[in-house]
Formats: structure tokens, C-alpha cells, sequence
């Protein structure tokens, strides 16, 4: 059972119009799945958008979380040399594919789990204290991406291979397969190079300790953005408990593991 998501083509009206405010200020070409998964529980989107949208228009949250994920110590994992990319069928456009969704989700990771912990923060009863400053903005400009392999679609080798990295859910709850690695199966050499690369920095633990660190920092700040922002009562207060996952492992965990893969890519 996958966590259920509502997927970009298929957004319409105030949700199509948070989708596409979330891509031009986060700087990035898509969505993420925390954000497709809000949309499918009536009125959760709108409510983390009108609560948290004005850091983002502002810049300082995506500033913030920036700082913090390439502040983070991680353990390097082997560096991927270009003759082993050729010899996995990864030719040069699909290096610059493979590099471009690096890229986009190593800038919108850190700015999800800001938003996310942020909205935790409000759904407890934080509320405004402090006037924001007002500042001009201009966020990065997004590329395009190599669409995400369907996962109800995608070649079982494919699937056997994200199983791998996959989010385990609780019991009777949804396993998370994170859309990083879902760009990844049109080269699925790649993929499981990949794969192999970032569990041994599961298994070795250090993934968990950089997450830490990366939880604390983002949780600090989380605390002073808040006291510049407001919201009514959430309309859905259970997707607290998704928030919660996805803020203290699968978020995190991916602003890793983008960092690792990015850093170990051909120069």
C-alpha cells in the first residue's frame, strides 16, 4: 500500500495554483509528495499554504532550511566516475538528467521539512508574536526534470530496487517510496548503483547521525519562523501524525541522501 498523493496533472483550481506558487518560489520544476499527499485530504493544502506561504514569498524559509542541509556533516560515499556511468547505459544527456533532479531536490528537501515542522508548530497553537519584515524576493530559476516513473506502472526489477530504500510504513499504514529515487528508473544501472551507494551509509548509521543533526538545527528554526506566522485550527488535525514521519526520517533522510549522490557525481 502506497501513501496516497494527487499528482500534479491532475490538480485543479486553489490546489493547481498552491502546486505552481510551491515550484516558482521553492525554485524547482515539481512537487513534492508530502505536498501531493496534503492535497488529498479536503482543505489540508490550503491551510498549510495560507499559514506558512508568506516565509516562502518572503524567501526566508527556503533561505533558512538552504543554510542548514549544506551546513550538514555527512560521511561521503564513493564517487561515481564517468566511465561507470557510460558502462550503466547513462550516456551524457542522461547525466545532465540525473544531475538536474539532484539539483531540484537538494533545494526543495530542506524547504519541506522546514514548511512541515513549521506546521506542526501551528497545529500545537503557535501563533504570531513578531511582525515579519517584508523583503524582495527573487527565487531561482527551475529547470525541467525527467518525469518520475509511475509506481503503479514501473518494471518489478525497479520496484525490487526501491523496495530497498522504500519508507517502511507502521503496520497497516502506507510505505513512502520517495519521488528522488523515482526519476531514477528510467536508468535502472543507475538506480541500483545508487541504491547500493546510500545503504551502506544507512547501515553504517551515519545517515541517522547527519539526520540528527539536520532535525535539531531545522527544529530551531522552526521555532523563530513561527512567531511570524498564524492559522485557524487545521481542518484535518490527524495529518499531524504524517508530518510527524515525514519531518523526523523521510525528509531528512533525503536531504542526505541527495547531498551524498550530488557530491559523488562526475565533476
Amino acid at each position: 500500500m502506497l501513501l496516497p498523493e494527487l499528482p500534479e496533472a491532475e490538480a485543479t483550481g486553489r490546489v493547481k495554483a498552491i502546486y505552481d506558487e510551491i515550484k516558482r518560489l521553492g525554485g524547482v520544476p515539481m512537487v513534492a509528495l508530502i505536498f501531493r499527499h496534503f492535497a488529498t485530504h479536503e482543505g489540508v493544502l490550503e491551510w498549510l499554504w495560507d499559514a506558512v506561504g508568506p516565509a516562502w514569498k518572503s524567501g526566508r524559509l527556503q533561505e533558512t532550511a538552504w543554510r542548514i542541509a549544506r551546513g550538514a556533516r555527512v560521511h561521503p560515499v564513493a564517487r561515481i566516475h564517468r566511465p561507470a556511468l557510460r558502462a550503466w547505459g547513462v550516456d551524457g544527456a542522461a547525466e545532465g538528467e540525473i544531475r538536474d533532479v539532484l539539483v531540484a531536490y537538494n533545494r526543495a528537501n530542506p524547504e519541506n521539512m522546514l514548511t512541515i515542522l513549521c506546521a506542526l508548530r501551528l497545529m500545537d497553537g503557535a501563533h504570531a508574536t513578531d511582525k515579519p519584515a517584508k523583503r524582495d524576493w527573487t527565487p531561482p530559476a527551475a529547470g525541467v526534470l525527467v518525469p518520475m516513473v509511475d509506481v503503479r506502472t514501473m518494471p518489478s526489477e525497479v520496484s525490487d530496487v526501491l523496495d530497498l530504500v522504500a519508507a517502511p510504513g507502521e503496520p497497516g499504514q502506507p510505505r513512502v517510496v520517495q519521488s528522488l529515487y523515482r526519476h531514477f528508473g528510467h536508468h535502472p544501472a543507475f538506480l541500483a548503483a545508487a541504491v547500493t551507494l546510500v545503504r551502506q551509509r544507512f547501515d553504517d548509521g551515519s545517515i541517522d547521525r547527519a539526520v540528527a543533526g539536520i532535525h535539531t538545527a531545522m527544529s530551531s528554526e522552526a521555532d523563530q519562523l513561527v512567531r511570524t506566522l498564524s492559522a485557524g485550527r487545521c481542518p484535518q488535525p490527524a495529518i499531524a501524525e504524517v508530518c510527524r514521519r515525514f519531518s523526523s526520517a523521510v525528509i531528512p533522510q533525503m536531504i542526505v541522501v541527495g547531498r551524498l549522490l550530488e557530491d559523488a557525481m562526475p565533476k
